[in-house]
């Protein structure tokens, strides 16, 4: 039932990020998604270790949103 709960939850996330992962001008500061990708990545492990299936995926769909986040969005676009 909490990984039901949970993968519900995480799964908001991923229609708030499309917006800056699909626009080519959108820019996020390497820092800030480089700690994103840190903490998705600890939430993930923490899923994992308490015997969950669903929601760490559903939070691995995100850090990979993040990271894509990261390699791309973290230069400021020049138009």
């Amino acid at each position: 039932m909490w990984d039901a709960i949970l993968t519900v939850g995480n799964i908001a996330f991923i229609p708030a990020l499309l917006p800056t992962v699909l626009s080519k001008r959108a820019y996020v500061p390497r820092l800030t998604s480089g700690i994103s990708v840190i903490g998705v990545l600890a939430v993930v492990f923490g899923l994992v270790g308490a015997g969950l299936v669903i929601s760490p995926i559903v939070v691995g769909g995100v850090g990979m949103m993040w990271g894509f986040i990261f390699l791309f969005r973290g230069a400021a676009s020049v138009d």
